[in-house]
């Protein structure tokens, strides 16, 4: 015999799902499959399927009154907080026949915190009447999933080093948010690396004056490479900037007798601080640059 808690979890996914279907596809998720999403789904109703793509967790009730909540295991809501594409928990109110949702997404910040918390082992999550998802176009639902997307986006390339702005059309956002010390780094590593993209492609145009310029600025940026003082001390050498040059030499040199790691981890193929030390000297011999 089927218990009523059994029949009822099933009616509820099946009126989620009939509303789901006037937007998106929805496609079940197998049981043995079943980690805390119900519907894997894309969105687009009305034959022309987007890229968008959205989670949902299916629940019901008999007891809406002015919230519904429950306790999720940490595990289910990291996996939430994992996933690629946003998440959504949409609720099924029995007794008033209608379903309502929240935005795993926009709780990100407020559920990582309770994550963290070492005495409970469950987060409790709440849904109350404000977002209903009807038998109709749901726009409020749709356009939810787009900046919902957007963020996770924002945030994948973040990681990434690769920070983008938020928005579509000519007029777009730049979200200012408190960055962890990793992303901090990630992103400073992409600009380092982008900028000396840039500075070789402006020497291959013989555009030295721009080079210049944009290796003065990387070595104010990022002062630990030994390599962004090299450049330079090579640019100021194509410029006639001897002074320049030779000081940026020394700098360089500096930094490589400073980095006490470098003959520990480096490749057999690469060579010895000490080999990068007598390059960078036989520059300011040619330059006579003093000692």
């Amino acid at each position: 015999m089927i218990s009523w808690n059994r029949r009822l979890g099933g009616i509820g996914e099946s009126a989620i799902e009939t509303r789901l279907k006037y937007f998106s596809q929805p496609l079940k998720t197998l049981p043995e499959h079943d980690e805390g999403i119900d519907f894997y789904c894309v969105l687009g109703g009305d034959g022309s399927l987007s890229s968008r793509l959205f989670l949902v967790q299916a629940k019901a009730t008999e007891y809406f009154d002015i919230s519904w909540g429950r306790s999720f295991d940490k595990e289910t809501v990291q996996f939430w907080l994992s996933q690629l594409c946003p998440v959504y928990v949409i609720v099924y109110d029995e007794v008033g026949k209608n379903c309502y949702w929240i935005s795993i997404e926009e709780k990100r910040d407020v559920l990582a915190e309770m994550l963290e918390s070492l005495e409970k082992k469950t987060v409790y999550l709440t849904v109350d009447k404000t977002r209903v998802l009807g038998l109709d176009r749901n726009d409020e639902f749709v356009r939810k999933i787009n900046e919902d997307s957007q963020s996770l986006s924002f945030r994948l390339n973040l990681t990434r080093g690769t920070p983008q702005l938020i928005g579509e059309g000519y007029v777009r956002k730049l979200p200012v948010v408190l960055l962890p010390d990793i992303l901090m780094t990630n992103i400073r590593e992409g600009i380092r690396i982008s900028m000396n993209y840039l500075i070789f492609n402006y020497l291959l145009r013989k555009d030295i004056e721009t080079a210049y310029d944009l290796c003065k600025f990387l070595t104010t940026f990022d002062k630990g490479h030994y390599d962004h003082f090299v450049l330079l001390g090579d640019i100021c050498n194509q410029l006639r900037r001897r002074k320049e040059a030779c000081s940026s030499y020394r700098q360089a040199i500096e930094i490589c007798k400073e980095d006490r790691n470098w003959n520990l981890r480096k490749k057999p193929t690469d060579p010895s601080i000490e080999d990068v030390i007598a390059s960078i000297e036989m520059r300011m011999g040619k330059l006579n640059c003093e000692s």
